[in-house]
């Protein structure tokens, strides 16, 4: 049975089920083809949601690479049944875009979630800055796709499943000959404009409820700044609560928004406000430390065609200058790319080797991205 053949029979017999347990209710994408689909990336069942949009025709998907090596049963599944191109975390994706290009110009459709990740927030963020010359490049038609309120479905944070409403809708549609008249910087605009979504702006509207009793479970993988202590690290998810030891205690209704009087309207709104008060942290003190202590935190080295090898063990700092865990230092100087993997897992490239680090617990690892982010401002030299 070819993989055409397959997909067909998948979205016919399990696409029922799935859109009654998710409340999915997906516009179709067009019928030709081939085109590039870019969609906005707001949770890991994004892929199985944009299937039902296209259940006659395949779609080969840039998965991360990352997720298949971690489980590789579902990567002996995935690559068996359908066509995906891998594309690994922290690190180039110049051979991703061109095996991008290759699939194309043999007439399949392709889907990016050119974000590189999903979403913390509920925003959807900046595309990956090789997006726009890769679809100039490839000369092939481009259809944008927004989900709207997969983020309450199963937020990046969270460990659970939540039952609600999706929708699925084509955004744009835009011919090779349009996009050929079109520059990278107005290619990009026009695709984080199509795509945009701000899950709380619109949830506050329509207040459409997400069950689950765990709602606030694991949010310190999203929230790392208290405002009422400004402590770093304090803040833990405990049932439907947000907590921290000052003695903050938050409560969240079944729209994951916040019950009563509250420092902010929604966790999109915590999370900007963290984020800005950090950095003006570190502008007021750039040789600031973070540190998450212990000895269970995991460094691997992925080598190529190998399984990853534990390099060190202990626990997370990061000073002015650079990253540690346990005996193990990478200056930010010489970290080339960083990102996050799922909500536990950081990876990144230094000196030509790369890199991933393992948490065994609910930690916010965003606050050593930003720490390496903001290097060249908050450096000392």
């Amino acid at each position: 049975m070819d993989q055409e053949r397959i997909w067909r029979v998948c979205c016919r017999l399990l696409g029922p089920a799935v859109r009654w347990y998710m409340g999915l209710d997906m516009e179709p994408l067009p019928e030709d083809g081939p085109y590039l689909i870019i969609c906005n990336h707001v949770t890991n069942l994004d892929p199985v949601m944009l299937a039902l949009a296209s259940p006659k025709k395949a779609i080969t998907y840039v998965a991360s690479e990352n997720i298949l090596r971690l489980r590789p049963r579902l990567h002996a599944i995935l690559f068996g049944t359908f066509s995906l191109i891998a594309r690994r975390k922290g690190a180039s994706g110049a051979a991703a875009a061109l095996s991008t290009v290759r699939a194309l110009r043999k007439g399949k459709n392709v889907c990016i979630f050119a974000e590189g990740e999903t979403s913390w927030n509920g925003l959807t963020g900046r595309i990956h800055p090789g997006t726009a010359p890769m679809i100039k490049a490839s000369g092939a038609a481009l259809v944008t796709y927004r989900i709207h309120g997969g983020y309450f479905t199963f937020p990046r944070w969270a460990d659970s499943l939540r039952r609600g409403k999706v929708r699925g809708t084509v955004a744009g549609v835009h011919s090779a000959r349009e996009l050929s008249g079109m520059d990278a910087d107005a290619i990009t605009a026009l695709v984080e404009k199509e795509i945009f979504e701000d899950a709380f702006a619109a949830q506050k509207k329509e207040r459409v409820p997400y069950r689950c009793k765990k709602r606030a479970e694991s949010l310190s993988s999203l929230l790392f700044l208290c405002p009422e202590c400004r402590a770093i690290g304090t803040l833990r998810g405990k049932g439907s609560h947000i907590l921290c030891s000052c003695g903050l205690d938050i409560s969240l209704d079944e729209c994951l928004l916040p019950r009563g009087e509250a420092p902010f309207g929604d966790l999109c709104e915590w999370d900007r406000w963290q984020t800005d008060f950090f950095g003006d942290m570190l502008s007021s003190n750039p040789d600031m430390t973070l540190k998450d202590e212990g000895e269970d935190y995991l460094l691997y080295e992925v080598l190529p065609d190998s399984a990853p090898v534990l390099r060190a063990m202990g626990g997370l700092a990061a000073d002015g200058q650079s990253f540690r865990i346990g005996k193990s230092a990478f200056p930010y100087s010489d970290i080339r790319e960083m990102a996050l993997m799922q909500k536990t897992k950081l990876a990144f490239s230094c000196g030509g080797r790369y890199y991933e680090v393992h948490s065994p617990r609910p930690l916010c690892l965003r606050k050593y991205l930003y720490r390496w982010q903001l290097f060249p401002a908050g450096s000392a030299e």
